[in-house]
């Protein structure tokens, strides 16, 4: 089981983040569980009763006992050096102070899905468990492949063909019909669906591949892939 623990007096904020979560886990086979503290009492009260949690989300800004004192108690107190924390804040100027807490990112708001979901890979690659698995059925037989593997995939008549480095395989279904994460994957026309990471250059009407493949962007989706693959720069993914 991976366990999170949000903490935050904004419970819209906090509604967002388990929001995102579940999105993450749509596309995992890993158990997860979230709970949600509104003030850093509560957490602390929870981690006292030994409690544990794999990440923990949290906001610098809480009334009381602030979120810097929450996590230097997780890891002065508890000597937990395991949790990895993410920190909050709607201020840059926190880090001298969070230096010796080690955390694995500092999240200024407002906070982007995109965000969330590389805290969530990079805590479940520290704890070594494989992430992101593509499930299908192929000649009758359950498949599965890591989604950081695929370049793209293609559909045509009623095949999907998943295309990778190493082969081309095939199942049967809709394209549309996929379930695979949003900061990932794009569409950039009916037949093709794309892992952005393996996108090296973009143009009006296509874009090259890592392969040196190109695919074509049709008119009805340009407008959509300009939009995310300009928010993707921004944020350096």
């Amino acid at each position: 089981m991976f366990k999170v623990a949000i903490c935050d007096d904004n419970k819209m904020l906090c509604s967002q983040i388990e929001k995102e979560i579940d999105e993450f886990f749509s596309t995992e086979t890993i158990n997860y569980e979230t709970e949600i503290f509104f003030t850093g009492e509560d957490l602390i009260a929870s981690l006292m009763e030994k409690e544990k949690y794999d990440l923990v989300f949290l906001d610098i800004e809480l009334d009381q006992l602030n979120g810097v004192a929450v996590g230097r108690f997780i890891r002065e107190m508890l000597g937990d050096d395991i949790t990895q924390i993410a920190f909050i804040s709607a201020k840059t100027s926190y880090a001298l102070e969070l230096f010796q807490i080690r955390p694995i990112h500092f999240l200024v708001k407002p906070i982007t899905r995109a965000q969330i979901s590389k805290i969530l890979e990079k805590t479940l690659e520290l704890q070594g468990r494989q992430t992101k698995f593509f499930c299908y059925k192929n000649e009758r037989i359950d498949k599965r492949i890591p989604l950081k593997d695929i370049l793209y995939f293609s559909s045509e008549g009623k095949k999907i063909y998943i295309h990778t480095k190493e082969e081309k395989t095939h199942f049967y279904g809709k394209l549309c019909d996929l379930v695979l994460p949003k900061t990932d994957f794009i569409c950039i026309h009916k037949s093709y669906i794309v892992n952005q990471n393996y996108i090296t250059q973009f143009k009006f009407d296509r874009v090259l591949l890592s392969n040196t493949e190109e695919l074509p962007i049709s008119r009805f989706y340009r407008k959509e892939v300009r939009k995310q693959l300009n928010l993707w720069q921004r944020e350096g993914l």
